[in-house]
């Protein structure tokens, strides 16, 4: 398997996904309930985000940069959000410095699903950009709605069931695209909109 391939799987749906669930099971567990609420209501805003822009831009062939409609990049946005998600809440209740410090390699591993995107030739830097923005904008307000949250269990507990779920779904595809782009082919029909 190519180096990029390997590496953008981790930004795949199959992936990220599960993750979130896990991250969310574990807190359901630990009565952590701020952190629950503050995990479903970004996870599900940044997936909402993506999949709506991408079924809005798809009727707009001229629209994107590659020929084809403006898709921003889902992989990056999730990738931004669940990883840099993960490095926040196991630094939970921790002082700024150290949460800034553990967002880094969060961060530095979401910037390198973006680019693996672009070099897989699935995205433009430009979709990639937006996917970053979201998924950035998406990190942002769990970090405020976390702000004064603590983590009920260990920070370990947390990593080490994301590294399972991650390596256990790493490869996995997940359709979710084409899904997308049926959807929006079936509203489209009706409802044109770059038109």
């Amino acid at each position: 398997m190519h180096a990029w391939t390997f590496l953008t799987n981790f930004g795949d749906s199959a992936v990220t996904l599960p993750l979130a669930v896990a991250v969310l099971a574990l807190f359901a567990l630990s009565g952590s309930l701020s952190l629950l609420r503050g995990w479903l209501l970004v996870v599900a805003l940044c997936g909402f985000s993506v999949a709506l822009l991408k079924i809005g831009f798809s009727d707009c062939a001229a629209a994107g940069p590659l020929g084809r409609p403006f898709s921003p990049s889902g992989h990056t946005a999730m990738s931004t959000l669940v990883y840099g998600g993960l490095a926040l809440l196991a630094s939970a209740g921790r002082p700024p410095g150290v949460r800034l410090v553990a967002l880094i390699p969060a961060l530095a591993l979401a910037l390198a699903i973006g680019v693996s995107r672009v070099v897989v030739h699935a995205h433009s830097p430009s979709e990639v950009v937006a996917g970053f923005a979201i998924g950035g904008g998406a990190l942002l307000l769990l970090h405020r709605a976390t702000a004064r949250a603590t983590l009920r269990g260990s920070p370990l507990a947390l990593i080490a069931v994301a590294l399972v779920v991650a390596l256990a779904m790493h490869g996995t595809r997940w359709p979710i695209e084409q899904q997308l782009q049926r959807l929006a082919a079936l509203l489209h029909r009706d409802v044109p909109v770059c038109s």
